[in-house]
């Protein structure tokens, strides 16, 4: 009974959320097969880590699977990240606050959402994709030669929530 109180207890269901201005963008995904970024709490440190949230992990001691699994040495404690799902931020969503994911959170919690490169888009003025795009500065531009114009992402923000979902 002590352990079904404690593994309750301790899951949370965060939100990624994030905002930004999209100039001739539309379609921007972090894809599920791409490393997402975090600073995670896990036994009261702060620490930077990366999941792929396509991985399939076995959760220890359990029939379950997850996306992320840590281990502490000195208390034998392991905490783990599984992803629920995410979303594309649309031309349409530029500028306003939206989730682009929901993790569920064992023993640990996601402080920060760290955006980096592995970033897709597509331009609204042709069919033109961009892969690998790198969000680590806050921004990205580029130049959509089929479109005839430039591309831009900027005044890039994120934030950690509680989930409203069940």
């Amino acid at each position: 009974f002590f352990f079904v109180f404690w593994a309750v207890s301790t899951m949370v269901k965060l939100d990624v959320m994030f905002k930004c201005d999209l100039e001739n963008v539309t379609e921007l995904t972090l894809p599920t097969n791409a490393r997402w970024y975090f600073n995670i709490e896990f036994e009261g440190d702060e620490k930077e880590i990366y999941l792929i949230p396509a991985e399939k992990l076995e959760v220890p001691n359990s029939r379950g699977e997850c996306c992320f699994v840590m281990h502490s040495k000195e208390t034998k404690k392991h905490a783990t990240v599984t992803f629920i799902k995410n979303a594309e931020y649309n031309e349409s969503d530029s500028g306003k606050l939206k989730r682009i994911g929901t993790f569920e959170c064992r023993g640990c919690e996601l402080v920060k959402f760290l955006p980096r490169s592995g970033w897709e888009a597509s331009s609204t003025k042709s069919d033109t994709s961009f892969d690998d795009i790198d969000l680590t500065e806050g921004d990205w531009a580029d130049y959509d030669e089929r479109g005839n114009e430039s591309v831009m992402i900027s005044e890039l923000e994120t934030e950690i929530c509680r989930s409203k979902e069940k």
